[in-house]
């Protein structure tokens, strides 16, 4: 947690920052500071500092790109490889990672509504080390059968990308609207869909490896989202 309070800190400090050289008549920025939410405990706070700009001849669509600071929170949980028929998998008593991503995205302004949708392009990813239970879906030789039965340490994974595409990395993307009270305030919300990450760690000088070769484990989830945005240009 105290490495998210941190990152919060870094992104309000780079609100101050101009990504375009527009005029405030083209461009605008804000901050969300909100958090994703589940009836099974699990949740994901998130920090997005975003600047986007629209073009003279379609001032309605508004092309952006921001940077994300975000956590994600959840208690039992099962970690997937990637290939496999059907996939290994770790069993997690909790999982959590924080991270900070860059962002891009879309919307359209509808009178006082953003219409929106973003996702990390590239990002890191850290947290606690945590230990996964390991259940092979094979009942004859392989690369996993020497650790079948354990606990296995891991940790997330650190360097993502396209966590919306590809999958074994870290990150987060939304799609949303943002309700402009005033120049000072909105309300923003929407659904979260991430991706969480996790990689088999070293062991007695050596790798430590599932079946198939595989050293990572990862798992979609979705949620409601609400947030408080900040407009600074409007």
């Amino acid at each position: 947690m105290k490495v998210f309070y941190a990152f919060v800190i870094l992104t309000a400090a780079l609100s101050s920052v101009r990504v375009y050289g527009q005029t405030q008549s083209q461009a605008s920025a804000v901050i969300d500071v909100g958090t994703g939410f589940s009836d099974d405990n699990s949740w994901a706070p998130s920090v997005l500092y975003y600047e986007q700009v629209s073009m003279n001849r379609i001032p309605w669509f508004r092309f952006g790109l921001g940077i994300r600071a975000w956590g994600y929170y959840a208690n039992r949980t099962d970690l997937y490889t990637k290939t496999g028929s059907p996939p290994d998998y770790l069993e997690y008593n909790k999982v959590s990672a924080n991270g900070l991503s860059f962002v891009v995205g879309a919307n359209l302004r509808l009178w006082k509504i953003d219409l929106g949708i973003n996702t990390d392009l590239i990002g890191a990813s850290f947290g606690s080390r945590r230990s996964g239970y390991y259940e092979r879906n094979l009942t004859g030789p392989g690369t996993g059968s020497p650790n079948n039965g354990k606990w296995l340490k891991t940790s997330p994974v650190i360097f993502n990308a396209a966590p919306l595409f590809l999958e074994n990395y870290n990150g987060q993307s939304e799609a949303y609207a943002r309700i402009y009270f005033n120049k000072r305030i909105s309300l923003k919300v929407g659904y979260l869909y991430g991706h969480i990450a996790y990689r088999t760690r070293n062991a007695d000088d050596r790798k430590v490896f599932l079946d198939n070769n595989q050293r990572r484990v990862s798992q979609n989830y979705g949620m409601p989202y609400a947030a408080l945005s900040f407009p600074i240009l409007h």
